[in-house]
């Protein structure tokens, strides 16, 4: 059975009624049970998440007006102990430079499906990444904002929080400016070890299959593919 469900914090944040299925078996029937379920519930945007592998369903859900927004995977690897970096890295404590972290919390998301997905127009993306960015210093959803700093700017950004009991790698950017200085993958080397120093043996992270500037540094960092995961997006 397929699993629905209404979403909140998501619904209020937009402003229109957002909800969630994920297709839990590759029976065609109970997609179509779904929609009905949809179309009886009227929310505005519906997130589908349904495995690559399930073709069929793929299909169906193109067809029944689902945009592939986000082929998403989930990267893994035992937490472990890093030393040694020569870029200044450090955990951000300060204030006063919030315009410099949004730039790059947006740059984080430049293929982020709610940024892709053209039928957003009250400036979703931005908003939700600014959010984002709030809720990781304040201590919402990260333990940790690490940053890198190069001339006496912020060259890099990259949060750490915990789900369950794993570490989890949320926002990760290098600024423009600075990219090809080895900054993203001592920005990771350091979120790995303070998982590891905070007792945490696994540390994941999620991006995007068509990012594959991010999919390189993980796997260079010695990540490896956990899940992949399809989402789509169903409007009304």
């Amino acid at each position: 059975m397929n699993s629905f469900e209404f979403l909140p914090w998501d619904s209020a944040f937009f402003g229109y009624r957002v909800a969630r299925v994920v297709i839990n078996n590759d029976d065609p029937y109970d997609y179509e049970q779904t929609l009905r379920i949809l179309d009886q519930e009227q929310a505005r945007l519906t997130y589908i998440l349904v495995s690559p592998e399930a073709l069929l369903l793929n299909s169906m859900i193109k067809e029944s007006g689902g945009l592939l927004v986000d082929k998403k995977v989930t990267f893994c690897k035992t937490s472990a102990s890093h030393s040694g970096f020569r870029n200044e890295i450090m955990e951000y404590s300060g204030t006063g430079e919030e315009k410099e972290l949004s730039e790059l919390a947006l740059q984080a998301g430049l293929y982020s499906r709610f940024r892709v997905d053209c039928n957003f127009r009250n400036g979703e993306y931005e908003r939700l990444y600014k959010k984002w960015l709030e809720n990781s210093l304040n201590g919402k959803v990260a333990s940790s904002v690490i940053i890198a700093r190069t001339e006496e700017r912020i060259s890099g950004l990259i949060t750490l929080g915990a789900r369950g009991n794993f570490a989890d790698i949320g926002l990760l950017a290098v600024d423009r400016s600075y990219v090809g200085m080895g900054i993203g993958s001592e920005l990771v080397y350091y979120a790995d070890n303070e998982a590891y120093a905070k007792g945490f043996s696994i540390i994941k992270v999620v991006t995007q299959l068509d990012n594959e500037r991010a999919c390189l540094l993980y796997k260079k960092c010695g990540f490896s593919v956990e899940s992949l995961i399809n989402t789509y997006h169903m409007w009304l």
